[in-house]
Protein backbone atom coordinates (compact mmCIF):
# COMPACT_ATOMS: atom_id res chain seq x y z
CA UNK A 1 0.00 0.00 0.00
CA UNK A 2 1.56 3.38 -0.56
CA UNK A 3 1.69 6.05 2.20
CA UNK A 4 0.32 9.36 1.45
CA UNK A 5 0.63 10.96 5.25
CA UNK A 6 2.98 10.11 7.89
CA UNK A 7 4.70 10.84 11.03
CA UNK A 8 6.42 13.06 12.08
CA UNK A 9 4.33 15.23 9.17
CA UNK A 10 1.56 14.42 11.24
CA UNK A 11 0.26 13.16 14.54
CA UNK A 12 -2.32 10.82 15.04
CA UNK A 13 -5.28 12.80 15.50
CA UNK A 14 -4.14 14.66 12.30
CA UNK A 15 -3.77 11.78 10.53
CA UNK A 16 -6.83 10.70 11.75
CA UNK A 17 -8.76 14.03 10.57
CA UNK A 18 -7.06 13.96 6.64
CA UNK A 19 -9.06 10.52 6.37
CA UNK A 20 -12.12 11.02 8.45
CA UNK A 21 -12.38 14.91 8.55
CA UNK A 22 -11.33 15.59 4.74
CA UNK A 23 -12.45 12.85 2.51
CA UNK A 24 -15.99 10.83 2.62
CA UNK A 25 -15.13 7.48 3.55
CA UNK A 26 -17.27 5.16 6.11
CA UNK A 27 -15.29 3.05 8.81
CA UNK A 28 -14.93 -0.48 7.90
CA UNK A 29 -15.05 -1.46 11.59
CA UNK A 30 -15.52 -5.34 11.13
CA UNK A 31 -12.56 -5.68 9.30
CA UNK A 32 -10.58 -3.27 11.05
CA UNK A 33 -11.71 -5.38 14.62
CA UNK A 34 -10.45 -8.81 13.17
CA UNK A 35 -6.47 -7.38 11.46
CA UNK A 36 -6.24 -4.43 13.30
CA UNK A 37 -3.70 -3.06 15.97
CA UNK A 38 -4.53 -0.95 19.31
CA UNK A 39 -5.30 2.82 17.47
CA UNK A 40 -5.29 1.24 13.97
CA UNK A 41 -7.84 2.44 11.66
CA UNK A 42 -9.64 1.24 8.51
CA UNK A 43 -11.95 3.04 6.21
CA UNK A 44 -13.23 2.95 2.03
CA UNK A 45 -14.29 5.83 0.03
CA UNK A 46 -18.07 5.92 0.29
CA UNK A 47 -20.23 4.34 -2.45
CA UNK A 48 -19.83 6.06 -5.93
CA UNK A 49 -16.50 7.51 -5.45
CA UNK A 50 -13.97 5.06 -6.50
CA UNK A 51 -14.09 2.44 -3.40
CA UNK A 52 -10.27 3.38 -2.43
CA UNK A 53 -9.03 1.88 0.68
CA UNK A 54 -7.28 4.03 3.56
CA UNK A 55 -5.54 2.11 6.52
CA UNK A 56 -4.12 3.88 9.42
CA UNK A 57 -1.54 1.92 10.99
CA UNK A 58 2.02 1.07 12.47
CA UNK A 59 4.36 0.55 10.46
CA UNK A 60 8.14 -0.86 10.93
CA UNK A 61 11.40 1.31 9.95
CA UNK A 62 13.07 -1.92 10.14
CA UNK A 63 14.33 -4.33 12.01
CA UNK A 64 15.15 -3.61 15.83
CA UNK A 65 14.01 0.68 14.39
CA UNK A 66 10.45 0.82 15.71
CA UNK A 67 7.37 2.00 13.60
CA UNK A 68 5.90 5.27 12.87
CA UNK A 69 1.83 5.61 12.44
CA UNK A 70 1.54 6.17 8.41
CA UNK A 71 -1.90 6.60 6.53
CA UNK A 72 -1.91 3.98 3.31
CA UNK A 73 -4.03 4.11 0.22
CA UNK A 74 -4.99 1.45 -2.15
CA UNK A 75 -7.01 0.88 -4.95
CA UNK A 76 -9.87 -1.54 -4.08
CA UNK A 77 -8.55 -4.35 -6.90
CA UNK A 78 -4.73 -4.15 -4.74
CA UNK A 79 -7.21 -3.96 -1.45
CA UNK A 80 -8.81 -6.95 -1.63
CA UNK A 81 -5.64 -8.84 -2.45
CA UNK A 82 -4.30 -8.17 1.24
CA UNK A 83 -7.07 -8.33 2.75
CA UNK A 84 -8.16 -11.35 1.61
CA UNK A 85 -4.50 -12.40 3.04
CA UNK A 86 -4.56 -10.69 6.41
CA UNK A 87 -8.55 -12.14 6.49
CA UNK A 88 -7.61 -16.06 5.57
CA UNK A 89 -9.02 -17.12 9.53
CA UNK A 90 -12.90 -15.55 8.92
CA UNK A 91 -12.94 -16.88 5.30
CA UNK A 92 -11.44 -20.44 6.32
CA UNK A 93 -14.55 -20.66 8.83
CA UNK A 94 -17.00 -19.02 6.41
CA UNK A 95 -15.57 -22.31 3.99
CA UNK A 96 -16.80 -24.81 6.08
CA UNK A 97 -19.34 -23.35 9.21
CA UNK A 98 -20.52 -26.47 9.84
CA UNK A 99 -16.96 -27.68 10.89
CA UNK A 100 -15.75 -24.48 12.27
CA UNK A 101 -14.36 -25.29 16.02
CA UNK A 102 -14.63 -21.33 16.68
CA UNK A 103 -18.16 -21.69 15.85
CA UNK A 104 -18.84 -24.60 18.51
CA UNK A 105 -16.84 -22.80 21.43
CA UNK A 106 -18.04 -19.16 20.53
CA UNK A 107 -21.78 -18.58 19.99
CA UNK A 108 -22.78 -15.42 17.97
CA UNK A 109 -18.91 -15.76 16.26
CA UNK A 110 -20.35 -16.40 12.69
CA UNK A 111 -22.11 -12.78 13.21
CA UNK A 112 -18.89 -11.37 13.21
CA UNK A 113 -17.31 -13.01 10.36
CA UNK A 114 -20.08 -12.19 8.15
CA UNK A 115 -20.16 -8.84 9.23
CA UNK A 116 -16.50 -8.90 8.05
CA UNK A 117 -17.51 -10.32 5.12
CA UNK A 118 -19.86 -8.09 4.23
CA UNK A 119 -17.35 -5.21 4.64
CA UNK A 120 -15.06 -7.39 1.95
CA UNK A 121 -17.74 -7.40 -0.37
CA UNK A 122 -18.41 -3.74 -0.45
CA UNK A 123 -14.59 -3.33 -1.21
CA UNK A 124 -14.47 -6.09 -3.67
CA UNK A 125 -17.55 -4.61 -5.38
CA UNK A 126 -16.42 -1.20 -5.40
CA UNK A 127 -13.65 -2.44 -7.86
CA UNK A 128 -16.31 -2.77 -10.95
CA UNK A 129 -18.95 0.16 -9.44
CA UNK A 130 -17.17 2.59 -11.77
CA UNK A 131 -17.93 0.50 -14.55
CA UNK A 132 -21.75 0.65 -13.58
CA UNK A 133 -21.70 4.16 -13.24
CA UNK A 134 -20.21 4.98 -16.77
CA UNK A 135 -21.33 1.50 -18.69
CA UNK A 136 -24.57 0.64 -16.48
CA UNK A 137 -25.18 -2.40 -13.98
CA UNK A 138 -24.91 -5.22 -17.11
CA UNK A 139 -20.78 -3.94 -17.01
CA UNK A 140 -20.26 -4.16 -13.72
CA UNK A 141 -21.98 -7.56 -13.71
CA UNK A 142 -20.14 -8.46 -16.50
CA UNK A 143 -16.73 -7.61 -15.08
CA UNK A 144 -17.53 -9.56 -11.66
CA UNK A 145 -18.66 -12.60 -13.36
CA UNK A 146 -15.38 -12.78 -15.57
CA UNK A 147 -13.04 -11.84 -12.17
CA UNK A 148 -14.78 -13.53 -9.49
CA UNK A 149 -17.79 -15.97 -10.54
CA UNK A 150 -16.60 -17.67 -13.91
CA UNK A 151 -12.92 -18.54 -12.39
CA UNK A 152 -14.69 -19.98 -9.27
CA UNK A 153 -17.00 -22.02 -11.10
CA UNK A 154 -13.74 -23.13 -12.96
CA UNK A 155 -11.92 -23.69 -9.82
CA UNK A 156 -14.84 -26.18 -8.34
CA UNK A 157 -15.15 -28.02 -12.09
CA UNK A 158 -11.64 -28.33 -11.54
CA UNK A 159 -11.85 -29.82 -7.88
CA UNK A 160 -14.32 -32.24 -9.21
CA UNK A 161 -11.81 -34.00 -12.00
CA UNK A 162 -9.60 -34.62 -9.36
CA UNK A 163 -12.11 -36.24 -7.09
CA UNK A 164 -13.28 -38.18 -10.28
CA UNK A 165 -9.38 -39.29 -11.23
CA UNK A 166 -9.30 -40.13 -7.54
CA UNK A 167 -12.56 -42.36 -7.14
CA UNK A 168 -11.86 -43.98 -10.62
CA UNK A 169 -7.98 -45.10 -9.24
CA UNK A 170 -9.84 -46.93 -6.63
CA UNK A 171 -12.97 -48.11 -8.13
CA UNK A 172 -12.67 -48.44 -12.23
CA UNK A 173 -14.45 -47.42 -14.38
CA UNK A 174 -16.11 -50.61 -15.29
CA UNK A 175 -20.02 -50.95 -15.47
CA UNK A 176 -20.30 -51.46 -11.86
CA UNK A 177 -17.82 -48.64 -10.90
CA UNK A 178 -20.72 -46.29 -9.54
CA UNK A 179 -22.68 -49.03 -7.74
CA UNK A 180 -19.32 -49.90 -6.17
CA UNK A 181 -18.16 -46.12 -5.05
CA UNK A 182 -21.90 -45.63 -3.52
CA UNK A 183 -21.96 -48.46 -1.12
CA UNK A 184 -18.02 -48.04 -0.19
CA UNK A 185 -18.97 -44.40 0.51
CA UNK A 186 -22.36 -44.18 1.33
CA UNK A 187 -23.72 -42.09 -1.48
CA UNK A 188 -26.65 -43.00 -3.95
CA UNK A 189 -25.36 -44.35 -7.14
CA UNK A 190 -26.54 -41.05 -9.40
CA UNK A 191 -24.22 -39.56 -7.13
CA UNK A 192 -21.58 -41.39 -7.35
CA UNK A 193 -22.49 -41.88 -11.35
CA UNK A 194 -22.02 -38.23 -11.98
CA UNK A 195 -18.51 -38.27 -9.76
CA UNK A 196 -16.87 -40.47 -11.81
CA UNK A 197 -17.56 -38.63 -15.12
CA UNK A 198 -16.39 -35.15 -13.83
CA UNK A 199 -12.84 -36.57 -14.98
CA UNK A 200 -14.35 -36.65 -18.89
CA UNK A 201 -16.84 -34.15 -18.91
CA UNK A 202 -14.08 -31.30 -17.84
CA UNK A 203 -11.90 -32.48 -20.44
CA UNK A 204 -14.58 -32.40 -22.95
CA UNK A 205 -15.45 -28.99 -21.78
CA UNK A 206 -12.62 -28.06 -21.86
CA UNK A 207 -12.00 -29.13 -25.73
CA UNK A 208 -15.38 -27.61 -26.73
CA UNK A 209 -14.99 -23.90 -25.55
CA UNK A 210 -11.23 -23.97 -27.40
CA UNK A 211 -13.15 -25.16 -30.80
CA UNK A 212 -15.27 -22.50 -29.85
CA UNK A 213 -12.71 -19.65 -29.08
CA UNK A 214 -11.34 -20.73 -32.58
CA UNK A 215 -14.52 -19.19 -34.14
CA UNK A 216 -15.48 -16.47 -32.12
CA UNK A 217 -12.70 -14.64 -29.88
CA UNK A 218 -11.62 -12.06 -32.38
CA UNK A 219 -7.73 -12.35 -33.10
CA UNK A 220 -6.04 -9.30 -34.86
CA UNK A 221 -2.94 -9.10 -36.73
CA UNK A 222 -0.48 -6.40 -37.49
CA UNK A 223 -1.49 -4.74 -41.03
CA UNK A 224 2.19 -5.16 -41.94
CA UNK A 225 5.57 -6.75 -41.65
CA UNK A 226 6.94 -6.30 -37.72
CA UNK A 227 10.04 -8.04 -37.89
CA UNK A 228 8.24 -10.44 -35.48
CA UNK A 229 7.23 -14.05 -35.44
CA UNK A 230 3.25 -14.38 -36.87
CA UNK A 231 2.06 -15.80 -34.00
CA UNK A 232 4.09 -13.18 -31.38
CA UNK A 233 2.67 -10.06 -33.65
CA UNK A 234 -0.80 -11.49 -33.60
CA UNK A 235 -0.69 -12.05 -29.77
CA UNK A 236 0.54 -8.38 -28.99
CA UNK A 237 -1.90 -6.66 -31.40
CA UNK A 238 -4.65 -9.07 -29.83
CA UNK A 239 -3.75 -8.40 -26.34
CA UNK A 240 -3.68 -4.49 -27.56
CA UNK A 241 -7.40 -4.33 -29.31
CA UNK A 242 -8.78 -6.94 -26.73
CA UNK A 243 -12.74 -5.83 -26.82
CA UNK A 244 -12.61 -2.58 -28.57
CA UNK A 245 -14.60 -3.02 -31.71
CA UNK A 246 -12.42 -2.69 -34.60
CA UNK A 247 -13.31 -0.92 -38.10
CA UNK A 248 -11.58 -2.44 -41.07
CA UNK A 249 -9.98 -0.72 -43.50
CA UNK A 250 -10.48 2.80 -42.37
CA UNK A 251 -7.95 4.88 -43.17
CA UNK A 252 -5.97 7.16 -40.33
CA UNK A 253 -6.93 10.91 -41.19
CA UNK A 254 -3.49 11.60 -39.53
CA UNK A 255 -0.35 11.19 -41.30
CA UNK A 256 1.49 7.32 -39.70
CA UNK A 257 5.04 7.24 -39.68
CA UNK A 258 6.39 4.10 -41.48
CA UNK A 259 6.97 2.18 -38.28
CA UNK A 260 4.11 2.72 -36.81
CA UNK A 261 1.94 1.89 -39.67
CA UNK A 262 1.80 -1.86 -39.20
CA UNK A 263 0.39 -1.27 -35.77
CA UNK A 264 -2.17 0.94 -36.93
CA UNK A 265 -5.92 -0.22 -35.99
CA UNK A 266 -9.04 2.16 -36.18
CA UNK A 267 -11.20 1.77 -32.90
CA UNK A 268 -14.96 2.97 -32.83
CA UNK A 269 -15.30 5.97 -30.79
CA UNK A 270 -11.63 6.16 -30.09
CA UNK A 271 -10.95 6.73 -33.68
CA UNK A 272 -7.31 6.24 -35.37
CA UNK A 273 -4.97 4.22 -32.85
CA UNK A 274 -1.37 2.64 -32.70
CA UNK A 275 -1.24 -0.86 -30.80
CA UNK A 276 1.27 -0.04 -28.20
CA UNK A 277 3.55 -1.32 -25.34
CA UNK A 278 3.30 1.18 -22.66
CA UNK A 279 6.27 2.61 -21.22
CA UNK A 280 7.10 1.52 -17.29
CA UNK A 281 4.36 -1.12 -17.64
CA UNK A 282 6.10 -3.29 -20.61
CA UNK A 283 8.94 -5.62 -19.82
CA UNK A 284 10.98 -7.74 -22.40
CA UNK A 285 9.46 -11.00 -20.45
CA UNK A 286 6.60 -9.55 -19.25
CA UNK A 287 2.96 -10.54 -20.43
CA UNK A 288 1.25 -8.72 -23.07
CA UNK A 289 -2.34 -8.59 -21.96
CA UNK A 290 -0.55 -6.40 -19.09
CA UNK A 291 1.43 -3.82 -21.01
CA UNK A 292 -0.23 -4.16 -24.27
CA UNK A 293 -2.80 -1.67 -25.30
CA UNK A 294 -4.49 0.81 -28.27
CA UNK A 295 -3.70 4.66 -28.13
CA UNK A 296 -4.78 7.58 -30.54
CA UNK A 297 -2.33 8.06 -33.04
CA UNK A 298 -1.53 12.13 -32.03
CA UNK A 299 -1.11 10.70 -28.29
CA UNK A 300 1.67 8.52 -29.27
CA UNK A 301 3.05 10.62 -31.71
CA UNK A 302 3.29 13.92 -29.07
CA UNK A 303 4.54 11.55 -26.31
CA UNK A 304 7.24 10.01 -28.38
CA UNK A 305 7.76 6.19 -29.23
CA UNK A 306 10.94 3.71 -29.40
CA UNK A 307 10.70 0.43 -31.10
CA UNK A 308 12.07 -2.40 -28.62
CA UNK A 309 13.08 -5.58 -30.45
CA UNK A 310 9.79 -4.97 -32.61
CA UNK A 311 7.23 -3.40 -30.72
CA UNK A 312 6.23 -0.01 -30.30
CA UNK A 313 6.74 1.43 -26.60
CA UNK A 314 5.36 4.50 -25.91
CA UNK A 315 5.04 6.59 -23.04
CA UNK A 316 1.38 7.72 -23.10
CA UNK A 317 -0.56 8.70 -19.91
CA UNK A 318 -1.68 5.53 -18.08
CA UNK A 319 -3.65 5.03 -15.18
CA UNK A 320 -2.34 2.09 -13.36
CA UNK A 321 -4.84 1.29 -11.26
CA UNK A 322 -7.52 1.14 -13.51
CA UNK A 323 -5.13 -0.01 -16.20
CA UNK A 324 -6.07 2.12 -19.09
CA UNK A 325 -4.65 4.29 -21.09
CA UNK A 326 -5.49 8.58 -19.92
CA UNK A 327 -7.69 9.37 -23.04
CA UNK A 328 -7.08 12.86 -24.35
CA UNK A 329 -10.18 14.20 -26.18
CA UNK A 330 -8.17 16.19 -28.84
CA UNK A 331 -6.23 13.39 -29.70
CA UNK A 332 -9.80 11.21 -30.17
CA UNK A 333 -11.10 14.21 -32.16
CA UNK A 334 -7.92 14.37 -34.12
CA UNK A 335 -8.02 11.02 -35.05
CA UNK A 336 -11.75 10.74 -36.26
CA UNK A 337 -12.85 9.24 -32.92
CA UNK A 338 -16.30 10.24 -30.50
CA UNK A 339 -14.96 11.17 -27.17
CA UNK A 340 -18.34 10.68 -25.86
Amino acid sequence: MPTIHREPDFGYDDLVDLVEGQLRVVELTAVNAEIGGPGERLWMMEPGLGGDVYRLWRKSRGKGRGTYWAVDRDRPWEAVVWLREALSGVLGRLTRPGAAYAYALEPGREEQDLAVLDELEAVRLAGVEELGCSLGPGAAVGALEREVVIPAQAELARAGALRSRLLREHFGTGPDAAERAAAELGWDVGKARKALAAHDDYRTWVREGAAHARTSVPVHRPSGDTGLPARLAATLMTAACREEEIVPGRPSPVPIPDELAPWYVYVRGLGACIAVAVEGVHTPDGNPWEYMTVAPVVMVLEADWTVHEGVIVSPVPYDLGSECVIFDEDAILAGGGDPQ
